[in-house]
Parts: C-alpha cells; sequence; structure tokens
C-alpha cells in the first residue's frame, strides 16, 4: 500500500514548543515497521515556523519591522533545517534514507513540473528512500495559511496515486464537537459524505499548527474526489501508526464512492492535483445548477473571481458557500472575467467548455 502520511505540528513536536529527538526515533520505528511489511510512503511535516521561533527569538521592536506573515516565513526558514536534521538522525537509526523536498500546491499545475515531480518520487520509493515534504514557505505564503500542508498533502496523495491519505493529528478522529472541552462529543468512525461533515464543523485552529479539523476534512474531501480513503487519526499515539493500513484503521475513515472507470479516475485526479490553486471563480446557483447537467459554464453565471489565473489554467469552481465543485480549463484570464463582470456583458465563449469541466459531484 502507498501511504502519504501528514505529521501536523503538534504531532511532530509531541504537544511541545520544540522537537523532541526521542519521540522522533519512535515515530521512525513505526514507519520502519510499515516499511517492513511490505508498505512504502511518503510523509508531508507541519512545524517548521513552530520550530524556527525557539531558535529566533524576535523582541517587539525586532517582530515590529515584519508584517505576521513576513515573521512566518523567517521562522519557517530557520526551522525547516532542524526538522530535517532530526529526521534525518532519526530515520538513519532505522536504517531508512531520507530526502527532503519543498514544494507548493502549484508544483503540480505545470505538465512539464507534474511529470518531473511525480517521476523523482517515484525513483525515491523504488529505491527504498522516505520522501520529506514540506510547504516551500520562503517563497509563497499558501502553505503557511490555514490548513496549508494538509491541503499539499491530499495534493501529494492525488497526483501520486497514493492507496491512503493519512491526517496525523491530537485528537482520535473528527468528533461532532470539540472533545478537548465537550465530554459527550462523539466520535465519527466512517465518512461517506465530507460536505455534510464540512457544514458541522468550524474552521477554528489549533494553538499551534494552522491546520483545524475544518481544513483536514477538507483536505480529505479533496482526496475523496480523487477515489482516495482517508483517515484523520491521533498520531500522538504510538500504536496508532501500527493500524493505519488496516480495513478499519484508527481514528476517522473518509470512504470515497467507486469511480466508474480507471481512465475516468485518472482524469479526475490530473484535474485536482494540477489545478491553479491561487485563482477560482464563484458560480451562482444557476450556474451550479448548469454544470451539474454537464454543460459549459458562462461568465454570466459568475459572482466574483478570487485570486488570479490565465489563459488554459485548470481553476476550482466553486459555488456560493465555498465548496469546490467542479474543476476546468478556463478560456480565459482572471481579468478578462473580471471585466465582463463588471460590465455585465457576455464573453464570446463560454468561460469553461463542458468538455473542459470535471464535475466533483458524485
Amino acid at each position: 500500500m502507498r501511504l502519504v502520511v501528514k505529521l501536523g505540528s503538534n504531532v511532530l513536536l509531541h504537544g511541545t514548543k520544540q522537537l523532541q529527538q526521542d519521540w522522533l526515533n519512535t515515530v521512525a520505528e513505526r514507519f520502519a515497521a510499515l516499511k517492513k511489511a511490505g508498505h512504502e510512503f511518503i510523509i508531508v511535516c507541519s512545524g517548521a515556523a513552530t520550530e524556527g521561533k525557539h531558535h529566533v527569538q524576535l523582541t517587539p521592536e525586532e517582530k515590529s519591522k515584519y508584517t505576521t506573515m513576513a515573521r512566518r516565513q523567517l521562522y519557517a526558514a530557520v526551522g525547516q533545517p532542524y526538522i530535517i536534521h532530526a529526521l534525518v538522525e532519526a530515520f538513519s537509526r532505522v536504517n531508512l534514507t531520507v530526502a527532503q523536498a519543498l514544494l507548493t500546491r502549484n508544483t503540480f499545475s505545470e505538465l512539464n513540473r507534474y511529470y518531473n515531480t511525480t517521476a523523482v518520487f517515484k525513483h525515491m520509493l523504488d529505491e527504498g528512500i522516505v520522501p520529506i515534504i514540506n510547504g516551500n514557505d520562503v517563497i509563497t505564503t499558501l502553505e503557511l495559511s490555514s490548513g496549508g500542508n494538509d491541503g499539499l498533502a491530499a495534493i501529494i496523495a492525488i497526483a501520486m496515486d497514493a492507496d491512503r491519505l493519512v491526517l496525523m493529528t491530537n485528537t482520535d478522529g473528527v468528533f461532532d464537537k470539540n472533545p478537548f472541552t465537550e465530554k459527550d462529543a462523539k466520535k465519527f468512525h466512517t465518512i461517506k459524505e465530507p460536505d455534510v461533515l464540512l457544514r458541522m464543523i468550524n474552521s477554528q485552529s489549533s494553538d499551534i499548527g494552522t491546520g483545524g479539523m475544518y481544513a483536514k476534512v477538507e483536505a480529505a474531501r479533496l482526496a475523496w474526489y480523487a477515489g482516495i480513503p482517508t483517515v484523520i487519526a491521533n498520531g500522538m499515539n504510538p500504536t496508532t501508526y501500527d493500524y493505519i493500513t488496516d480495513d478499519t484503521p484508527p481514528g476517522t475513515l473518509f470512504t470515497p464512492p467507486v469511480v466508474p472507470s480507471r481512465s475516468e479516475q485518472a482524469k479526475i485526479r490530473w484535474f485536482l492535483s494540477s489545478r491553479n490553486n491561487f485563482g477560482s471563480v464563484v458560480i451562482d446557483a444557476g450556474a451550479e445548477e448548469a454544470i451539474k447537467q454537464r454543460k459549459s459554464l458562462l461568465a454570466v453565471g459568475v459572482k466574483h473571481v478570487k485570486g488570479e489565473f490565465k489563459v488554459d489554467d485548470i481553476v476550482s469552481i466553486e459555488n456560493a458557500a465555498g465548496q469546490i465543485v467542479a474543476c476546468g480549463v478556463v478560456a480565459y484570464d482572471a481579468d478578462a472575467v473580471k471585466q465582463a463582470i463588471h460590465n455585465k456583458q457576455p464573453l464570446e465563449k463560454p468561460l469553461v467548455h463542458a468538455n473542459k469541466l470535471k464535475l466533483l459531484y458524485v
């Protein structure tokens, strides 16, 4: 089984403010056991900014010179070498070689980079090397935003044709309430409709990381559409790692629907992993109903544009509730669409032709 395992900040730092080598040694031993059992894995980790903050303690005067995001980027740049050094040491104890890769969610948006990156990771896996991935926070702020590395892990799982995405956090799964403050909180063991769950939970972040449960469920939803099961489990418990490949793993399991065919699944995965993550369009209810009927998306149905994109980019198509309902290849850049909306004038051709649109409803 090929796994993409994301270790959240709380998990990597084991509930502290700094790396604990003994804990990382224990985690490496668990991964070595998975390797011995015939599984291969890619690890996505957070925690660089938190670790870096321990080594660069800015005074209030020094902090005032930088924006909040600039400080986080500074901390992440300092913390990342400490994380990879600690992981190299931990995995070397169990005779496993690791390789570091700093990616962004747009790494897979260009065809050449998509093939090059996935080929390199496949070569690593073939040679028994463990890829350790983090967001390249020095050149992009997206992975430092809420849930950045959760979304990155989902995209990597999709691009690498993983059999399972595992999101390790500090709870025993997904609950209907906050399990830390509500004693009667009930855990969801299996989720078949992540959209329903997303509407039930909020997007509050944890104290250390930037993920929050909403971002994890959103990442699980993305993998779900690509036909990849996702497990959200307690990575603070060493025994959890022993059972993440089971049919009934600990935590919460998101079970995707059956994809009609292998070719259809490959098409969905290409659209999801290659989309432009810095731009999207938000559509009204009428346009949403039209694309559900496999019709083209017209500019008249677009309420507004988020971010930037260029002609032939694959972009997300969101409904009014902010849910991604489809992906498609756009025939116009973001500025042209904004101008059409502002002037209330139709474009000469569909923004996304039906043949270049992939609906994410099941």
